[in-house]
């Protein structure tokens, strides 16, 4: 049986905490019902690349290419700047917390795409955010467009990162295979 991977970035619980708050106070924006599937706190995560389904023994390649991908890096600063709908105002399909491109991140994205998918490094263009929660298209398009609340909100976020996870997309959630400090 596959196995749905990627790599990610872990959130201190002080940020979950916050970003908990954040989507209470989006919830409560909406006047009758919130048509938003919002992310479980201990979801709350940055990917940093998303490798797909894979079988059960190619994890080891998996894993040791992802270590090869960030020996040469160190704990790194993570600040994350708005939360909006996402990826266009216009059509969204979630909620995000859109975060600072950061050197380390998008040189872990590069390597990581270059090491696993045998590529350039240059096909994709690595925007860091965490997803809050999921538009539930069907219920959101009922809205009239001047019905529904503008998200838009500057914040100031920051973490310091200290290892890197491997981590497996389950049924309710995401479980850890291996975390790599940095």
């Amino acid at each position: 049986m596959k196995k749905k991977i990627f790599v990610a970035v872990n959130l201190p619980e002080r940020v979950k905490k916050e970003l908990e708050k954040y989507q209470e106070k989006i919830s409560k924006s909406f006047n009758d019902f919130c048509p938003i599937k919002w992310t479980r706190k201990d979801n709350l995560h940055i990917t940093l690349f998303f490798i797909g389904y894979v079988d059960f023994d190619e994890l080891i390649d998996i894993f040791n290419e992802v270590e090869r991908a960030v020996k040469k890096c160190s704990s790194f600063n993570v600040k994350m700047e708005n939360i909006s709908y996402a990826p266009k105002k216009e059509n969204p399909k979630m909620v995000w917390v859109k975060g600072e491109k950061s050197p380390e991140m998008t040189k872990i994205n590069k390597e990581l795409e270059k090491n696993l998918f045998e590529t350039n490094g240059e096909s994709n263009d690595f925007i860091p955010h965490i997803t809050l929660g999921r538009i539930i298209q069907w219920q959101f398009k009922r809205i009239d467009l001047e019905e529904r609340p503008e998200i838009l909100e500057d914040i100031n976020i920051s973490f310091t990162a200290e290892s890197i996870e491997i981590m497996e997309s389950i049924k309710g959630g995401y479980v850890t295979l291996k975390s790599i400090n940095l």
